[in-house]
């Protein structure tokens, strides 16, 4: 190791373009892991958040509505508040919830509301009797300066004041950031008599959703929409940009590989009178090729700790939102250093091949007599 370190202090630029090239493409995967593990998480959450088995939803497209749904913005297309009936008459159907979104002024903030029927108690434990008044997430309660018994004014096309009944704990979502209100307090302010943005749905029985969705699609002007359905549509959108990013990952570690590759070759050529020297006093063919196969993994291990650093770094600094407004703060997990680790390794194992070949079957004469 003597020998290694040696090496790389007589060489330090070299030894730091090295670590750096290497250090880029894996600092590059673990931002990449770590911030995809977290958008799935946060859509996860989000998506159970809804608490609905089923989605009713207008008709349009499914994904926007239901985005807009999450993310407290108007869906500009309404359900008529008379379908209700018909969707509570439906077989196996035990929850309708009428729920309607969009943004407010309240005391000169524009915020999201979600007006709702006592109903939504069942899909979200807030531990109060009723919807008579705002429950207000976190982040907007700390944003307007909220507490238990203030007062709060909503204002839009109309204007309603209510006092604040819940602020509930923080949850990392979405939920921080609305205003829960009874549903014709919302219809008031947003101008939505007599129509709703959606209807959460729950069942009797899980095992019977999709012939319960069948029968709530056939309502005139309705969609049912699994919650899992949109799921797996995020995900697989997700999963196409994170490809494309895994591609240019790739050709950032390939690059990694050929310049330490090019660095230990140069190393050989450079310490051609070196090698001649430890193979006259004794050094086998085997111990010169594990000396450079050791200092080319001893320096991608190097840059494998640095990447993993600079990309715990860069995941700090990127916006904590998926690109469709919905939280998803990077998720870290031990297996993902030991994938960066390894994958910095596997560079330096690669790279190291052919130079250490080459030094390995230098002939001591030869070497020795080298310029």
């Amino acid at each position: 190791m003597w020998i290694v370190f040696a090496n790389a202090n007589r060489r330090k630029a070299r030894f730091a373009m090295t670590v750096a090239g290497i250090a880029i493409g894996v600092g590059t995967l673990f931002a990449l892991l770590a911030s995809s593990a977290g958008i799935q998480r946060g859509l996860e959450r989000e998506i159970g958040a809804l608490g609905a088995h089923i989605l009713l939803l207008p008709v349009g497209c499914p994904y926007t509505l239901t985005l807009a749904l999450m993310q407290g913005t108007d869906t500009l297309a309404y359900i008529p508040e008379g379908r209700l009936a018909e969707v509570r008459a439906a077989s196996n159907v035990r929850l309708a919830v009428p729920v309607v979104v969009g943004r407010v002024r309240a005391d000169g903030e524009l915020i999201p509301i979600y007006g709702a029927t006592d109903d939504i108690l069942a899909l979200k434990p807030w531990g109060i009797p009723s919807l008579s008044g705002a429950v207000v997430g976190s982040e907007a309660a700390s944003r307007l300066g909220l507490s238990v018994g203030s007062r709060i004014t909503l204002a839009l096309y109309a204007q309603r004041e209510l006092d604040v009944i819940r602020v509930l704990p923080r949850t990392g979502g979405r939920d921080d950031t609305f205003v829960f209100v009874p549903l014709e307090v919302a219809q008031s302010v947003l101008a939505l008599a007599g129509e709703v943005s959606a209807v959460l749905v729950q069942t009797e029985s899980v095992e019977r959703v999709v012939q319960t969705r069948q029968a709530l699609g056939r309502i005139a002007n309705l969609q049912a929409v699994p919650p899992s359905e949109v799921f797996d549509m995020l995900v697989g959108l997700f999963g196409s940009m994170a490809s494309t990013l895994m591609l240019i990952t790739g050709v950032a570690i390939v690059v990694g590989v050929l310049t330490t590759m090019n660095t230990m070759t140069m190393a050989v050529y450079e310490r051609k009178a070196e090698i001649g020297l430890l193979r006259a006093v004794g050094a086998t063919r085997g111990e010169v090729f594990r000396l450079f196969v050791v200092e080319s993994l001893w320096v991608s291990l190097v840059a494998g700790v640095l990447g993993v650093g600079v990309g715990y770094a860069v995941t700090q600094i990127l916006p904590r939102t998926t690109g469709f407004g919905l939280a998803a703060a990077p998720h870290f997990s031990p297996a993902y250093i030991g994938i960066c680790l390894s994958v910095a390794v596997g560079v330096g194992a690669l790279a190291a091949v052919y130079p250490a070949l080459t030094a390995a079957r230098m002939e001591p004469i030869q070497a020795l007599r080298a310029p």
